[in-house]
C-alpha cells in the first residue's frame, strides 16, 4: 500500500532571502493550512485562496477582502503587507511573482487551460499596466507541479499551446505516439520570458509532483490526492 508523509513542509527559493520582509513557500501535501502556516512563520498572516477555475482571471486582494469569499479566478495580486495570496495544486503550476522594490506579490494557478490562455503573461502585464512595474524588477518562482517526464496529453492540447505560444523548447513538447508530454513549467519559463522578465530571476523550485509522492497528484491519484499550498505575501514592516 502506499503511503504519504503527514508531516508537511515548506520548499522556499533560495535566492528570495535576500528580499526583507517576504514570505513565501511551497508546501508538500498538506491537511492543515493553520498549522503549516506556522511552521512557515506566517501565522498573523490573512490567508486568502480562490474558487480555482482554470481560467485566466486575477483579482486584487487587500486587507479589506473578505478571506472566506473565494471568489473564481485562478490568481491573485496584492499590494498591501500582512496578505497572504494561497494557491492550491495536485500537479498545475503554482507561480509566485514577487516585486521586491514596490512590496508587490501575485500568485497563480497555471494548468494546461491557465497556460494556454496565458495567465502568466497577463499577470506580467497586469503589473505593469496598474502599478507601473516592469518585468525587469520582476522575480519569479514555479513551484512543484508533474514534469514533462510524466504529464502526458493529447496533441489537441500540446500543439496548441506551443503552436498558440511559439515556444521552440523540444522539453516543453515532446510528440510520442499518439499522444505526448508537455512541460507546463517550462512552457510557462519561457512565456514570462518572453514577457520581458529576465531569465536569471526566473526559478524553478521542487520536484515532479507525480514523481515524488511528498506532493499530491491528480494524475497518480485521481479525486482523493489532495492538495498542496503555495504562498507568499509581505510582512508588515
Amino acid at each position: 500500500m502506499t503511503t504519504f508523509s503527514h508531516d508537511p513542509f515548506w520548499l522556499q527559493t533560495n535566492s528570495w532571502g535576500n528580499f526583507p520582509g517576504l514570505i513565501h513557500g511551497f508546501s508538500s501535501r498538506m491537511l492543515d493550512h493553520e498549522a503549516a502556516l506556522v511552521k512557515l512563520g506566517a501565522p498573523d498572516f490573512q490567508l486568502y485562496t480562490l474558487k480555482q477555475v482554470h481560467g485566466d482571471r486575477i483579482i486584487t486582494i487587500t486587507q479589506q477582502s473578505a478571506t472566506t469569499a473565494k471568489p473564481e479566478a485562478d490568481g491573485l495580486v496584492s499590494a498591501e503587507p500582512g496578505v497572504l495570496l494561497g494557491i492550491a495544486t495536485a500537479d498545475c503550476v503554482p507561480v509566485l511573482i514577487a516585486a521586491p522594490e514596490k512590496k508587490i506579490a501575485a500568485a497563480l494557478h497555471a494548468g494546461w487551460r491557465g497556460t494556454l490562455q496565458g495567465i502568466s503573461r497577463r499577470a506580467i502585464e497586469e503589473l505593469h499596466s496598474r502599478w507601473n512595474i516592469s518585468p525587469g524588477e520582476l522575480y519569479v518562482s514555479l513551484g512543484p507541479a508533474i514534469g514533462g517526464c510524466c504529464y502526458e496529453v493529447g496533441p489537441e492540447v500540446g500543439e496548441a499551446i506551443v503552436s498558440q505560444w511559439r515556444i521552440q523548447s523540444s522539453s516543453a513538447w515532446r510528440p510520442f505516439g499518439a499522444k505526448g508530454f508537455l512541460d507546463l513549467r517550462e512552457v510557462n519559463s519561457l512565456q514570462i520570458a518572453a514577457a520581458g522578465v529576465p531569465k536569471t530571476h526566473i526559478a524553478i523550485t521542487g520536484p515532479c509532483t507525480f514523481c515524488d509522492l511528498h506532493f499530491a497528484s491528480y494524475r497518480r491519484e485521481g479525486a482523493s490526492a489532495g492538495r498542496q499550498l503555495s504562498v507568499i505575501g509581505w510582512q508588515k514592516l
